[in-house]
């Protein structure tokens, strides 16, 4: 305890944990990214996560210009950082209705539009609209939940979770701008990129749907619900 206070009150400290914040956030989204291309999908383009783990991974890079004496790139990270928050959940919302189907394909660009609608209004106003950022990430998470429940996938479940409490603790209550350290959410986002891209992989779901008690998930002699390699 003795050590943990010491390293606390270390000047040097809070520089330490986003450091540490921004390369795992870094490390996770580049590997979901390359994981998500070549083992999911098989090197197709058109598909929604990809967008969501590349911006993701561009917060982990210029986060690092957070250390710069200048504050030229502090619109960029601003930018970002927005864009992440709001389409993140979106386009890995519209994935999960797209392999699930469980509705029309055409549902998949509603959640995706959501989160592009308060993204290109913020481009042209700069201004954050509480309203559509909510609406885009509300509508999302619930939508995430559902399909992850229905579709007996518990990783869609946890992925959509990890994402809305990350958004409502440390996005939604305070005034967020470049300044404002990213700390936790970057860890957040960081498991949300594991978890998210494991929710793609059948092999990975089945493993976990074995370990839950039966009647609450598919048993390991039913099929799975939605083709997620597909």
């Amino acid at each position: 305890m003795e050590f943990l206070r010491r390293l606390q009150s270390n000047p040097k400290f809070p520089a330490i944990i986003a450091t540490l914040s921004y390369s795992l956030l870094t490390l996770c989204s580049a590997g979901g990214l390359l994981y998500y291309y070549t083992q999911i999908v098989n090197n197709e383009f058109n598909h929604w996560p990809l967008i969501a783990y590349l911006l993701m991974l561009a917060n982990g890079l210029t986060g690092y210009t957070e250390f710069f004496d200048e504050d030229s790139f502090c619109p960029l990270r601003d930018l970002l950082d927005y864009c992440q928050v709001v389409l993140v959940l979106p386009c890995y919302a519209a994935e999960l209705w797209t392999k699930s189907e469980m509705g029309p394909a055409e549902v998949a660009y509603v959640h995706a539009g959501l989160g592009f609608l308060a993204a290109a209004m913020f481009v042209v106003t700069e201004f954050r609209r509480q309203d559509l950022t909510d609406l885009a990430i509300f509508t999302n998470g619930f939508s995430t939940f559902g399909v992850g429940i229905l579709s007996k996938n518990p990783l869609a479940f946890l992925a959509g979770l990890c994402f809305f409490l990350g958004y409502y603790w440390y996005k939604r209550s305070e005034d967020q701008c470049c300044l404002a350290p990213q700390d936790k959410f970057n860890f957040i986002m960081a498991l949300f990129a594991i978890i998210s891209v494991l929710s793609f992989d059948q092999n990975v779901v089945e493993s976990i749907q074995s370990l839950i008690p039966e009647g609450l998930f598919a048993s390991e002699s039913e099929s799975s619900p939605w083709s997620l390699n597909k």
